[in-house]
């Protein structure tokens, strides 16, 4: 009888010990929120308690509910106390992997190299469309599952709605059935787009310029390459493109990311809406790239901002993301 009091105190004591854990992760979120002016919302609660626990976490709701910033809260917290977090968006995570395969030459290899020392893998813009993508994903998913790796995603769908093309989502159904069994899935929700407020740094801290050209790059600054992006000048931390070099060649993800590892500041010259699916995918990826970097982009236009947004819904099946993004950015008209 004594043998048996003592386990059970034991346990009550790490029962107390975990609710105690929890609940400093969940104040600390909300504290990392006040620092900044600002309250979770209900949605963004909810996912604090659920971060606050063990498991695999899937946040989904409409773009611009705080999704991306809870996480940000969370991740400040926890590695304050020793845990090893990689945080990063899909794009770069998979330019990464791929590299990292090459250099190894095998899967397996290329995976421990980009999760050595990992105890918790983030993963932004959690979004499938391409068969291909699915199938590799799949297979990322399973591995780090195995690895006792800790995943939490954020997505603008539902797992359910993930691959939409009727074409190819039963394909990608048991894939959808694995994360519903493995993840826990919380709906970041609310009617209020944060990203509307603005901001005034960072990439919120950005301008829509219509009707006007900028000045030249300073002088001294050169035309130079990035990978396949040709840039007009550059000086220190900004950047000078026009929207053709970025969008319209064929640009990917890794060239951004390599922007915005030597560029803090982003001076797009020439916009107007483009001509072609593909010119609006790369400016949705440019987007999603340079928000994760937290990169300020000033853009130059010809058109208004709604005018590609419209252009954006009608080419691009994920682009309230795109959208939502934009509209943190000041808009300014001149002569």
């Amino acid at each position: 009888m004594g043998g048996s009091t003592k386990v059970t105190r034991r346990v009550r004591r790490r029962l107390r010990s975990g609710v105690r854990s929890r609940r400093r992760i969940v104040d600390g979120i909300g504290q990392a929120a006040l620092e900044t002016g600002m309250r979770l919302t209900d949605g963004q609660s909810a996912a604090a308690e659920v971060l606050a626990c063990d498991g695999h976490v899937y946040l989904c709701g409409p773009p611009g509910r705080g999704k991306t910033q809870v996480v940000d809260w969370f991740v400040g917290v926890v590695t304050a106390t020793g845990t090893s977090v990689r945080r990063c968006h899909v794009h770069e995570f998979f330019a990464d992997l791929h590299a990292a395969i090459d250099r190894s030459g095998g899967w397996r290899e290329g995976l421990d190299a980009v999760l050595r020392g990992v105890d918790v893998l983030c993963l932004d813009e959690f979004a499938v469309h391409d068969p291909a993508d699915g199938v590799f994903l799949d297979r990322i998913l399973r591995a780090l599952i195995s690895r006792e790796i800790r995943v939490i995603v954020t997505s603008n769908r539902t797992p359910a709605e993930q691959m939409p093309n009727p074409l190819f989502h039963a394909g990608f159904e048991p894939t959808i059935a694995f994360i519903e069994d493995v993840f826990t899935t919380v709906d970041v929700g609310g009617a209020h787009d944060l990203r509307a407020d603005g901001g005034t740094t960072g990439f919120r801290g950005g301008w829509w310029i219509v009707g006007a050209t900028p000045g030249l790059p300073p002088v001294g600054a050169s035309g130079v390459h990035c990978r396949a992006v040709r840039l007009l000048g550059s000086d220190a931390g900004t950047v000078w493109m026009e929207f053709a070099a970025l969008c319209d060649a064929p640009t990917a993800a890794a060239d951004y990311l390599k922007l915005a590892e030597r560029f803090d500041h982003w001076v797009i010259v020439g916009l107007d809406v483009p001509d072609g699916v593909d010119p609006l995918a790369r400016w949705a990826t440019v987007l999603d790239v340079a928000h994760d970097a937290d990169v300020r982009i000033d853009v130059w236009a010809s058109c208004e901002r709604d005018d590609l947004a419209s252009a954006l819904t009608r080419a691009l099946p994920d682009a309230g993301r795109a959208i939502s993004r934009m509209n943190s950015w000041q808009v300014s008209r001149e002569s």
